[in-house]
C-alpha cells in the first residue's frame, strides 16, 4: 500500500450485552460515506428493517487536499489506468495520469490488504462471523465490482452505486466472460443502483455508469447463476451524487433484511 489508509469501525447496539458474532459491512470511501452509511443504518435498524452489522471503513484520511484525495481513490479503485467513453464515435481518452499513484493499478493490492491483512487482524479484536459484505460508490463501485468477479468468495454481499464498470478497458466485462466459462454458479447476493439523470450529465454520461451497470446486469441474469441474487435498480430524477443514499436505503434492507427480533 503507497499511503496510510484511514479504518473505522461501528459496532451495533446490542454488542457490548452479549457475546454472539456478527455480520460485517465493509464500506470504501469511509471519509466520505462512513457516516451516510451509519447513520441510514442505525435509523433502519431502529424501525426493525434491517439486522445489526459491525461496519468497517476503509479509506483516504479525511484530510487530504482534493487532488490527492481524487489521485488516491482512482489509484485504491482501479486495477489499472482508468479509461472512459470519449463518446459514440468509440474514441477513447484516458481520464487521469497512468503513472502511480495518481492513475489506477492499486484495486489488487487493496483488495489483498483488506481481505487477507486487515480482515484478519480486525478479526481477533471483534466478534466477526463469517458474512462479509461490501459497499462502494462511483470509482468504489467499480471496486466493489472487481471484487466480485476477480475474488467472488471474499464476500457473500455486494452493494455498488453509481458504478464506472467500464473503466479499464472493460477489464470487468472480461472477468466476466473468463468467470462464466469456468464456473456454473455465483454464490452471491449483488445490488446495483444508480440515477437516472446521470444519463444526461455529459461527464457522467461518458464515464458509462448506467450503460455499464445495466450491461453487467444483463449479463449477469442472463447466466442464470442458480445461488445469485441480483437487484438492479435506476433511481428517477437523482444524480450521481443523490443516488447514493437511495442505493444504501434500498440495498441494505435488500442485503441485510431483519428476519429475527432485535437484541436489547
Amino acid at each position: 500500500m503507497p499511503w496510510p489508509h484511514d479504518v473505522h469501525v461501528a459496532l451495533p447496539p446490542s454488542y457490548e450485552h452479549g457475546d454472539r458474532s456478527y455480520p460485517v459491512l465493509w464500506v470504501t470511501d469511509a471519509s466520505l460515506s462512513f457516516p451516510l452509511v451509519i447513520g441510514l443504518m442505525n435509523w433502519l435498524h431502529t424501525v426493525q428493517e434491517i439486522a445489526e452489522l459491525i461496519v468497517i471503513g476503509l479509506g483516504a484520511p479525511a484530510e487530504s487536499d482534493s487532488a490527492e484525495f481524487g489521485a488516491r481513490r482512482t489509484h485504491d479503485f482501479y486495477p489499472m489506468p482508468r479509461w472512459v467513453n470519449a463518446g459514440p464515435g468509440g474514441a477513447r481518452m484516458e481520464a487521469l495520469s497512468s503513472e502511480t499513484p495518481t492513475g489506477g493499478g492499486g484495486a489488487d493490492a487493496l483488495l489483498s490488504f483488506l481481505v487477507d491483512e486487515l480482515r484478519p487482524r480486525l478479526a481477533t479484536e471483534f466478534r466477526f462471523d463469517d458474512d462479509h459484505g461490501l459497499v462502494g460508490f462511483s470509482g468504489g463501485g467499480h471496486f466493489v465490482g472487481y471484487a466480485l468477479l476477480s475474488r467472488p468468495a471474499a464476500f457473500g454481499r455486494y452493494l455498488t452505486s453509481s458504478p464506472a464498470l467500464s473503466g479499464c478497458e472493460d477489464l470487468l466485462f472480461a472477468l466476466e466472460a473468463d468467470y462464466a466459462m469456468t464456473h456454473d454458479d455465483l454464490a452471491a447476493k449483488v445490488f446495483l443502483g444508480a440515477g437516472e439523470a446521470e444519463l444526461t450529465d455529459p461527464y457522467v454520461a461518458a464515464a458509462d455508469i448506467v450503460g455499464s451497470m445495466t450491461r453487467m446486469s444483463q449479463l449477469l441474469r442472463l447466466r442464470d447463476y442458480p445461488s445469485l441474487e441480483l437487484t438492479s435498480r435506476l433511481y428517477p430524477r437523482q444524480t450521481h451524487g443523490s443516488a447514493l443514499s437511495y442505493a444504501l436505503n434500498e440495498g441494505l434492507r435488500t442485503l441485510y433484511p431483519l428476519t429475527t427480533p432485535s437484541v436489547g
